[in-house]
């Protein structure tokens, strides 16, 4: 009875190394493709964050508040908006009557809140 045993947990062992290397297992490419993926997403959000977000319509390169033209493409950006009220520690928009900023919890002047 203990050979029997044996065997098929030998068996197991084997069907569980073997079977990811069967042909058309693509799953480490699917995963190395969805790394890939997310490693290009965190690298554009960071991009974004470093140059507050503003991206050129035309060819999609970022750009601080206040620059008129593209540096990458020499295309016209947008015209400001109104100006929103910018935490002074990290550029997080608040609204009117906030005391603190809600992402780095930098307190507010009441004077300008």
């Amino acid at each position: 009875m203990s050979i029997v045993i044996f065997f098929l947990l030998a068996l197991a062992v084997i069907a569980a190394i073997a079977y990811p290397l069967l042909p058309g297992r693509t799953a480490g490419e699917a995963v190395a493709l969805a790394d890939a993926e997310i490693a290009q997403a965190v690298d554009e959000l960071r991009r974004r964050r470093r140059r507050g977000g503003l991206l050129c319509p035309a060819c999609g390169a970022p750009y601080q508040r206040g620059d008129r033209f593209c540096v990458r493409c020499g295309g016209e950006l947008p015209a400001p908006q109104e100006e929103a009220l910018l935490c002074p520690q990290c550029g997080t928009p608040y609204h009117e009557g906030d005391r603190f900023c809600v992402k780095c919890g930098y307190a507010l002047a009441e004077g300008t809140a």
